[in-house]
Order: C-alpha cells, then structure tokens, then sequence
C-alpha cells in the first residue's frame, strides 16, 4: 500500500517539475487523493476483521 501511494506522489511530482498544465497536475492529484482514500478505507476494514481494538 505504501508502494503505491508513495509511488503516485512520486509522479505527480514529476508531472509538476515537467511543467506541463496545471489541469494535468490537478487530475494526477485528485487520482492520488481517491487511491489513497480508497487503500486506507481498505486498510481499516480488513484490520477491523482481524478483532483489532484501538
């Protein structure tokens, strides 16, 4: 999961140091922003099956 979402950030950054649109820049952010929020709903429940209490 880590991989992932360290690896999007990663190109995003590359998008914004090439200088391409600021349209391009803001999609490859929102993409990020719904995979992370998508791996970190899934990371909850799946540890919420394991009987993890906080």
């Amino acid at each position: 999961m880590d991989t992932l979402i360290f690896g999007g950030l990663l190109a995003t950054l590359v998008t914004m140091h090439r200088d391409t649109s600021r349209t391009v820049v803001l999609g490859a952010w929102w993409v990020m922003l719904i995979a992370v929020l998508l791996l970190m709903a899934h990371h909850i429940t799946s540890s919420l099956a394991l009987d993890l209490s906080y």
